[in-house]
């Protein structure tokens, strides 16, 4: 095992940033830290750096219990997300940095550094900009210059706080592209903080979603989006509609959609927008009446805001630009909605499936 987590837990004041967090890390993964703002993701990640110091529990590094252990002793390397380059330094000593200042029996020779300078900065792709300062470079180059001044102290963890965040969409996009490259190519067991649920889904092996301080799930990117633990995940691993209709035998039927009223039998379905279907009619008698409200097209899909009927509740869909077109719907205009696939969290605090 390369890094674990054991009863960490951590207050600032009397606001409880951690909860006894238990974690273990795999040697070799890219994990995310995902969760929404306050949930403790970046806490966690200094404490792993050593930035922190829990107010109870215990950090290890490969079997070695680093709780105390000073950061310059942990051989971590960190990437911030506003970069922290030297404004006066070339690109080539901001990568040398860790290595010029190392005690005089650890460093090494001047043509050992040069060496794996160029090496680094051939791998993020930057070796003929070794001379420019950084105010000379875009902002997804200079992160790609944190990254290789991370890497040339040979940490045994590399940590990465929202790397991106400052970055537009289309370098944010193309950097995590070559930040899972750039692991694939290293294997350096990897933290790194998002909130970005699409960005984790994207790089990471292992993602930890964090809520209000506690680990609410951990797992694969397959499994936290098709299996979430609880309605949180669910609703936090991409749009989900949440609506209610009556629960009969371990049923829930589309066509007993009702208002939000205290019900018997009433159940909330969780319901991901591209998994509804639109018609103008209704032969299978399956679809829910609802009227179209709003639409916006977002590249090769469309999405569509519906108000139900039955129960005026608004439900959004994200259907294909060429079904969209097909239907040939506009505003206000009548329009049956099917449930392709949906979830109850029934009475037992686990997930069934909505039977169509």
């Amino acid at each position: 095992m390369s890094i674990t987590i054991e009863n960490v837990h951590k207050k600032f004041g009397s606001f409880d940033a951690l909860k006894n967090i238990n974690l273990t890390l795999e040697k070799g993964a890219l994990t995310a830290l995902l969760g929404p703002s306050g949930s403790g993701k970046t806490t966690l990640l200094r404490i792993i750096a050593g930035l922190e110091e829990p107010d109870g529990g215990s950090v290890h590094f490969f079997g070695e219990n680093i709780t105390r252990q000073p950061i310059n002793q942990r051989k971590v390397g960190f990437v911030f997300q506003h970069y922290a380059l030297f404004k006066h330094m070339t690109i080539f000593d901001n990568v040398a940095f860790g290595l010029n200042i190392r005690p005089r029996a650890t460093r090494p020779t001047k043509e050992i550094i040069k060496e794996k300078v160029f090496k680094l900065l051939s791998m993020v792709q930057l070796e003929s900009m070794a001379k420019r300062y950084p105010s000379e470079l875009s902002g997804g180059q200079k992160q790609r210059v944190a990254l290789a001044r991370a890497l040339a102290v040979e940490p045994r963890v590399l940590l990465l706080d929202e790397p991106f965040g400052a970055l537009d969409a289309k370098v944010r996009q193309e950097l995590r592209r070559w930040l899972r490259y750039l692991h694939d190519e290293t294997h350096l067991t990897s933290v790194f903080v998002t909130h970005d649920q699409e960005e984790a889904l994207e790089v990471a092996d292992q993602i930890v979603i964090l809520n209000q301080g506690a680990v609410e799930q951990v797992g694969s990117p397959e499994e936290v989006y098709d299996h979430p633990i609880n309605p949180f995940v669910y609703g936090f691993m991409g749009h989900v509609n949440l609506y209610h209709g009556r629960r009969h035998l371990e049923e829930t039927r589309a066509s007993d959609v009702t208002s939000a009223s205290n019900h018997a039998g009433q159940t909330q379905l969780f319901v991901r927008p591209h998994d509804i279907e639109l018609s103008r009619d209704n032969p299978s008698g399956k679809g829910v009446a609802a009227q179209v409200i709003s639409y916006k097209a977002l590249g090769n899909r469309v999405r569509v805001g519906l108000n139900a009927y039955q129960s005026n509740e608004t439900i959004e869909a994200n259907i294909e630009k060429k079904s969209w077109r097909a239907l040939n719907l506009e505003l206000n205009d009548n329009v049956y909605f099917t449930i392709l696939d949906a979830k109850y969290y029934n009475d037992e605090n686990t997930w069934s499936d909505y039977v169509i």
